[in-house]
């Protein structure tokens, strides 16, 4: 059975309610701090391990986190999670990445992120997470940590003949040489218009993407669902059901994780742009960033235990 080999950012989420995002020196009283586990790689691996289920592709994490109590409390929860942390490097120059998000009764958000260790993934990490694969692997990244790393594990996994899959968030614009050692470039239409200058919700605007990139490219469009064109082959769009909504964070890890199942399955990516989409619109039906652990029938990890966790 083919891996999942998930690169990239593991971070702790602190998340506080307010009434209203404070202003410039104002102080603003919130209600119970929240601590969470995430990050994108870190949410892009628990969302493959919860598409392969515990028969399909085994998913491994590559990352750092610091020597602290939120880096191990991440690799206990993507452990809980069914994903494989021999990867996750404890770096104990720097703390663990950390996201302080604020929230408004409005759902209305301010975040600001201290990168810690994600920050030191360097090129060696990417070899570290190229070691092994071959040919039906599937390599994911996304833009959490230096894109020279990124870079690094794009061209091994090509020269290994596995196939790789970058979300290219946060927003940013990418190199020539890069976009045409992947093979799947999968954005939303802010991020694709960072990486192509325009804005794309069509399937023709997604061909002529990826004609100019060299790769397949897949556009997320939210509730409309997505469109996605190869290189060389023909553009679709695949819609998107009509669910009720609760929380749309999480959405788009959610469907990179199904996508880069799909694609270690053997289906085309007509077969896996649909199974992303999926996973995503059943991701905005829940509370949360990532599928919780009781669903799945595994040990959930604490998710409201803040005394110590950065000790």
């Amino acid at each position: 059975m083919p891996d999942v080999v998930v690169f990239g950012s593991l971070n702790t989420d602190l998340v506080l309610d307010v009434p209203v995002l404070p202003a410039a020196g104002q102080t603003v009283l919130g209600g119970r701090l929240r601590v969470h586990s995430g990050g994108k790689g870190a949410n892009q691996a628990v969302a493959a391990a919860d598409a392969a289920g515990p028969t399909g592709p085994a998913v491994r994490m590559v990352g750092r986190v610091g020597d602290d109590g939120y880096g191990r409390r991440m690799r206990a929860d993507l452990t809980a999670a069914g994903v494989d942390t021999g990867g996750v490097t404890v770096d104990s120059n720097e703390p663990s990445g950390t996201a302080l998000i604020l929230v408004d009764a409005a759902g209305e958000n301010v975040i600001a992120v201290a990168a810690g260790a994600n920050s030191a993934v360097d090129v060696d990490d990417a070899r570290r997470a190229a070691a092994g694969l071959g040919p039906g692997d599937v390599a994911v990244c996304q833009l959490e940590v230096p894109q020279p790393a990124v870079r690094a594990l794009v061209v091994a996994a090509r020269a290994a003949g596995a196939r790789s899959v970058c979300n290219a968030a946060p927003a940013a614009a990418l190199a020539p040489d890069l976009l045409a050692a992947l093979d799947v470039l999968v954005v939303n239409e802010s991020e694709a218009g960072a990486v192509f200058g325009t804005q794309i919700r069509t399937p023709e605007a997604a061909g002529t993407a990826a004609g100019r990139a060299g790769c397949a490219v897949v556009v997320t469009l939210g509730p409309a669902g997505a469109v996605f064109a190869g290189p060389h082959g023909r553009p679709g769009r695949c819609p998107a059901p009509t669910v009720p909504v609760i929380d749309t964070v999480g959405a788009g890890d959610a469907f990179v994780g199904a996508l880069a199942v799909a694609l270690a399955g053997g289906t085309d990516l007509a077969t896996a742009v649909g199974a992303g989409v999926a996973a995503g619109s059943r991701a905005v039906t829940r509370s949360g960033a990532r599928p919780h652990a009781v669903d799945r029938g595994r040990k959930p990890v604490d998710a409201d235990l803040t005394e110590g966790a950065g000790k």
